[in-house]
């Protein structure tokens, strides 16, 4: 009688064990993508370019590190109006 309850639960607790073991959903989930940390060359080629880039960034994000800028200087247009931010 001892040796079958024995035997019940070391085999209950074998069950219980190999049961639980399986789940490993992290190796199938995507990397986040990368965060950008300057500023594209692409987006200081003009004004227009630079605001449009900065019209896209997100206004409310307080905890991303700032952008850095490219060590170029923005070319700017005579014919064109200023755009405001």
């Amino acid at each position: 009688m001892n040796s079958r309850k024995t035997a019940a639960l070391a085999t209950g607790a074998a069950l219980v064990l190999a049961a639980c073991g399986g789940g490993d959903d992290d190796a199938h989930t995507p990397p986040p993508p990368p965060v950008a940390t300057a500023v594209p060359d692409s987006a200081v080629a003009s004004s227009t370019a630079l605001v449009g880039y900065l019209k896209g960034q997100q206004a409310d994000d307080e905890t991303s590190e700032a952008l850095t800028l490219p060590s170029v200087d923005v070319s700017a247009s005579e014919t064109e109006e200023p755009q405001a931010l």
